[in-house]
């Protein structure tokens, strides 16, 4: 039975939620995968930064973190500049989860590339690295004879890039349209209902939604981040989010929004990418959806990705009402691949 010993990185509402599941899980991996494994490290930015080479008591964990304490009582606590620390940590893979930041040069990176270099696998939900470097990092895993995968970064747990990367082999996307953020999306289906835009962002941040800053949400940040890795990744592109057109729902009119609704129609935040001649092309919008069209009924933190391939006329992912489980089981199903030798979606 093969052992991984991971190190977390970021220990937010994912991570934990990741930590709760591989918990739940282990006699299942053992048992079905033949996978074993211990978190030796946690680093965070607000609770401290632990190791413990035997495997840390992730319970505990959990009990500290979530009541604001520090991790110390884990593990000991880690010295070393971080990069230091992943380069030469006694781990063989790094489970990247620190927020998202939109911009080129970023930490997220620093950690990826740190860990694929001394030789360690690499799972991440941070939308930030893959969108600006997805080729680099692609690049250097398989220089690396290691695993980068990233399946956590769009729509939660549904298999968007192991449908379309490895399963769907052969097939070319041509266009998509989705539905993306759980969090815009409720806001929306909330202020058809008549509730306020305000009572709809609480009710997503009551749920654990909201990205730590909460523009990324509301502005159209993460559904643009979204579209444009989806079209670096499935379609060669090479679009950078701030230089895609973008519109979020920050200061929108729930009294438009219900008047839309009452005419039969729906407001939705879509994002959409497709090629024109040798070009990739992504775009955030408020659109009107008639009753026809495929992503019409997604509504509350459902998503939906509608994809046109030249194989397959048109194919459509939809994930209903996901929670933070949906985000942690696919950080889940990466490590389960690497186990298998499946290093690269």
């Amino acid at each position: 039975m093969a052992g991984h010993r991971l190190v977390l990185l970021g220990f937010g509402n994912v991570g934990r939620e990741f930590a709760r599941l591989f918990l739940e899980q282990r006699r299942t991996l053992r048992r079905e995968h033949g996978l074993d494994g211990e978190v030796v490290a946690i680093a965070t930015a607000r609770h401290g930064t632990v190791e413990d080479s035997g495997g840390i008591d992730l319970r505990k964990a959990l009990r500290l973190a979530g009541g604001g304490k520090s991790l110390e009582r884990c593990g000991e606590p880690i010295r070393a500049p971080l990069l230091e620390y992943i380069a030469t940590a006694k781990a063989d893979l790094v489970i990247e989860l620190t927020p998202l930041r939109i911009a080129f040069k970023q930490p997220a990176l620093d950690h990826i590339v740190a860990a694929l270099r001394s030789g360690k696998h690499v799972i991440t939900a941070n939308k930030g690295p893959v969108v600006y470097h997805y080729r680099q990092l692609r690049d250097l895993a398989r220089k690396m004879h290691v695993g980068f995968r990233y399946e956590g970064t769009v729509m939660d747990g549904a298999p968007v890039f192991n449908l379309l990367q490895e399963t769907l082999r052969g097939a070319h996307v041509l266009s998509f349209e989705g539905i993306l953020n759980s969090t815009s999306n409720l806001v929306l289906s909330e202020m058809e209902a008549g509730r306020s835009y305000e009572a709809g962002v609480a009710a997503a941040r009551k749920l654990g939604l909201l990205e730590a800053d909460p523009a990324m949400d509301v502005e159209g940040w993460d559904a643009t981040v979204k579209a444009c890795l989806l079209a670096n990744v499935l379609m060669g592109g090479r679009l950078r989010p701030e230089d895609v057109p973008r519109q979020g729902i920050s200061g929108l009119d729930g009294g438009k929004v219900r008047y839309v609704r009452a005419a039969g129609r729906r407001v939705r935040q879509v994002a959409k990418g497709w090629r024109e001649a040798r070009t990739v092309k992504a775009s955030v919008s408020l659109e009107e959806l008639t009753p026809d069209h495929p992503l019409f009924s997604i509504e509350g933190t459902s998503n939906a990705l509608l994809v046109r391939t030249d194989m397959i006329k048109e194919l459509l992912i939809s994930e209903r009402n996901p929670g933070l489980r949906q985000t942690a089981y696919a950080v889940y199903s990466d490590l389960i691949a690497i186990h298998q030798g499946r290093l690269n979606p």
